[in-house]
């Protein structure tokens, strides 16, 4: 995949400046990105490797360009394994350290869509993927990512995430549901709809709005082409005739995004 840095230095931008997903006193404040860095490294070599389309792994290449340009961090390692023996137990996403202390921080980015009727899984935030949940990625990364390092490594100073993302939410407004325990009230907010309710949503876009649809792994900073509200129509009819994935959208007014949809197919949250 082709190496775009106006598309890195967006994304980056755009993924430091977006509020926490998960709000805890072990949250991690990025420090400011100066004009002449970040050195871009980690992401071209990600977008060399076969996981180039996993947005997950393009959010950790984004960390990982970002912290070797601050001068305060040395020995910065990004997934490190730890083994017993032949077997891997588990993976920190970055160990390093900074103002004499040695600090563990795990990175994410969750785009999560409030479904008021609850999914399998019992939660009313729920990912594109269904089997995935705000409680789950909370309970797990404070549960058991943050203490599984200091497990092997006693001398971690401080154990911190940086989960980004946003929260989607239908246009009815019906069956709104409290925020679970550690969602930050004050999150990024998007829409979802299905499939059907496309052609009644563009329809109240104005008439001089524009849409750009995203591709994985960049689903951050929104660039790219601007398509007319009957491109988008047809572009993502077409996408449901040989995907059952969503398509993400971001709609422009006048050069500035004023909205984020992700289009879900019917049978959201079940599987076809």
């Amino acid at each position: 995949m082709d190496f775009d840095e106006l598309q890195a230095a967006a994304d980056l931008q755009w993924l430091v400046q977006c509020p926490a997903l998960i709000a805890s006193h072990q949250a991690y404040t990025f420090g400011a990105i100066e004009p002449s860095k970040p050195d871009w490294g980690a992401v071209k070599r990600f977008l060399d490797t076969k996981t180039a389309h996993r947005v997950g792994y393009y959010v950790e290449a984004l960390v990982q360009a970002l912290l070797e340009s601050e001068a305060s961090i040395s020995e910065l390692q990004h997934g490190l394994q730890i083994r017993r023996e032949k077997e891997t137990l588990g993976e920190l996403d970055f160990l390093f350290q900074q103002d004499g202390k040695l600090h563990h921080l795990e990175v994410a980015l969750k785009l999560y869509l409030c479904y008021p009727e609850g999914a399998e899984n019992g939660s009313h935030f729920v990912g594109p993927n269904a089997t995935d949940s705000f409680e789950r990625k909370r309970d797990r990364l404070l549960g058991k990512q943050l203490p599984f390092g200091r497990e092997f490594f006693p001398k971690i100073e401080k154990s911190q995430h940086a989960v980004k993302g946003m929260i989607f939410y239908h246009p009815s407004g019906e069956g709104r549901v409290p925020l679970p325990e550690l969602l930050n009230p004050e999150h990024a907010r998007g829409v979802w709809i299905r499939e059907s309710e496309l052609e009644s949503l563009l329809a109240r876009w104005p008439s001089h709005r524009s849409g750009r649809i995203l591709k994985k792994p960049f689903w951050l900073a929104a660039r790219g082409e601007e398509l007319s509200v009957d491109e988008i129509e047809a572009a993502t009819r077409h996408h449901f005739t040989k995907w059952d994935g969503p398509v993400y959208l971001a709609g422009f007014e006048c050069g500035r995004e004023v909205e984020r949809i992700f289009v879900m197919p019917e049978c959201w949250p079940q599987k076809r």
